[in-house]
């Protein structure tokens, strides 16, 4: 039994300093998924921790192109759009994210017609050579 908590105290001291388990056994995510409360620009605590992880990633990886696609309706609505878009790109600004890495993307998809996927951004780490999936330890 003192063998086992050993072991699990170890796996957690060496962990402790990882960003998370994920990242460890995965590499660093590529795609970093924010919802938006209903017409609304403004990030939610659960938002904001998203954005702040998204920066410390593009910061680690150091990717070609950082793109920021927001949500729209099949409809086209682009009335949320541009707002969180920029509240998105100011937020990894203020994280130290270069804006020159910055691009701009709509999520057009006849798919996005429901509630929560219209109240999403994407924030996508485009690697050199066009891979959107950085590799484990970059």
């Amino acid at each position: 039994m003192r063998a086992k908590i050993a072991i699990v105290l170890l796996v957690g001291v060496a962990l402790a300093g990882c960003e998370t388990v994920r990242s460890v056994f995965h590499g660093t995510p590529s795609t970093f998924i924010v919802f938006f409360p209903v017409k609304s620009a403004e990030l939610t605590p659960d938002g904001a921790a998203i954005v702040h992880d998204a920066a410390a990633a593009i910061n680690k990886v150091h990717p070609e192109t950082v793109i920021i696609a927001a949500g729209v309706s099949a409809g086209g609505n682009m009335e949320m759009s541009q707002p969180r878009f920029a509240k998105v790109r100011q937020t990894l600004i203020d994280d130290g994210v270069d804006q020159d890495l910055i691009a701009r993307s709509a999520i057009a998809d006849p798919k996005l017609d429901t509630m929560p996927a219209r109240q999403r951004v994407e924030i996508r780490l485009v690697m050199k050579g066009g891979n959107t999936r950085p590799m484990a330890g970059s």
